[in-house]
C-alpha cells in the first residue's frame, strides 16, 4: 500500500513538474530545459554525451522527474554545452561561454555541476563570484583519478576507431553502479545510440581532452563561494580521496560521500542526492 501511494505521489509530482517545463536554446548555442517557476534560479550543467540531440518528449519528462526535489521553490535551467568547440578548448574556455549566457539569463544564481558539468562549473564559480552564489559539485572534483583517466583514454581510442556502439555502451555503463545495471545500460545504448555527426565526434574528443587536462587543485583556494562536493566512494573518476581533496582545497567546502557507491549516484541515489544539495543551497549565509 505504501509503495503504491509513493508511486502515485511521484507520478503526480512528475506530471506537475512536466507541465511547468520548457525547452529552447540560449544565445542560439546552448540547448536547455527549464523546470519550475520558483524565485531562486539554479543552473544545472550536465555530464558528458557523445551526441547532442535537443531534449524533448521522454527526455524532458525524465529531467522533470529526476530534478523534482531541487525544482521546489526554484527555476532550474539545465543547460547543455554548445557545439562546434575549437580544437584545444579547455574546461575554463567552456565555462567562459557558459558565463556570458547564464549571467544574462539568471542574474545571480546557484550552480549544480554533474560529472563533466561539475568540472566546468568550478571555473564558472572561480571566474564569476559576483554571479554564482553557491556551487554544488556532484560526482566531480578538482582532478581525475588515475582509473578515470584510463577510461577517458579508452574513450578517445574508441572514438578514433569510430567504434560508436562500443563507445555508447561504455558511456552508459559508467553512469550506473553494479554489474547487472552496467550490463543492461551497455546493451541498451549499444543498440539505440546513433553515430555522432562529424561535429559531435570532434566536440566529444575535444571535451574529453579538456577534462583530462583539468586540474583546479591550486586554483580552488581562491574560490569565494560556498561549495558542496558530493559523490560516490568507489567512483573511478572521482573517488572518496579525490572528493575529499577537492573539498579541502575550498575555503568554505563541504563534503558528502555516499559509501559503497560509484559514478551512478545522480541516477541511483537521485532522491538523497537532491535532498543533500537542496539543504546546502537553502542553508543560511
Amino acid at each position: 500500500m505504501a509503495a503504491r501511494m509513493t508511486a502515485r505521489m511521484t507520478a503526480r509530482m512528475t506530471a506537475r513538474m512536466t507541465a511547468r517545463t520548457a525547452v529552447g536554446t540560449l544565445a542560439g548555442l546552448f540547448p536547455f530545459v527549464r523546470i519550475g517557476s520558483g524565485p531562486a534560479p539554479l543552473a544545472v550543467l550536465p555530464g558528458m554525451a557523445l551526441t547532442s540531440d535537443a531534449p524533448r518528449g521522454l527526455a524532458v519528462a525524465a529531467y522533470a522527474r529526476g530534478f523534482a526535489t531541487l525544482a521546489r521553490g526554484r527555476t532550474l535551467l539545465i543547460v547543455e554545452r554548445p557545439g562546434g568547440l575549437p580544437a584545444g578548448t579547455s574546461t575554463a574556455d567552456i565555462a567562459g561561454e557558459y558565463a556570458a549566457v547564464l549571467d544574462a539569463e539568471l542574474g545571480r544564481y546557484d550552480v549544480v555541476g554533474l560529472s563533466t558539468g561539475g568540472v566546468i562549473a568550478q571555473h564558472l564559480a572561480l571566474s564569476r563570484p559576483g554571479a554564482v552564489r553557491r556551487l554544488a559539485l556532484v560526482v566531480a572534483g578538482a582532478r581525475l583519478a588515475e582509473p578515470g583517466r584510463a577510461i577517458l583514454h579508452r574513450w578517445l581510442d574508441l572514438a578514433a576507431a569510430q567504434r560508436w556502439r562500443d563507445l555508447h555502451g561504455d558511456l552508459a555503463a559508467c553512469t550506473v553502479d553494479g554489474p547487472v545495471l552496467r550490463a543492461i545500460a551497455r546493451t541498451a545504448l549499444r543498440l539505440t545510440g546513433r553515430p555522432p555527426t562529424p561535429t559531435e565526434a570532434a566536440d566529444f574528443a575535444t571535451t574529453v581532452r579538456a577534462v583530462l587536462a583539468h586540474d583546479t587543485t591550486a586554483a580552488l583556494a581562491g574560490l569565494r563561494v560556498p561549495a558542496l562536493v558530493l559523490g560516490g566512494e568507489l567512483d573511478p573518476f572521482f573517488p572518496a580521496a579525490a572528493l575529499a581533496a577537492t573539498a579541502a582545497a575550498v575555503p568554505d567546502g563541504r563534503l558528502e560521500v555516499f559509501a559503497g557507491r560509484g559514478h551512478g549516484v545522480p541516477k541511483q541515489r537521485a532522491g538523497r542526492m537532491q535532498r543533500v544539495v537542496a539543504e546546502f543551497l537553502d542553508a543560511p549565509g
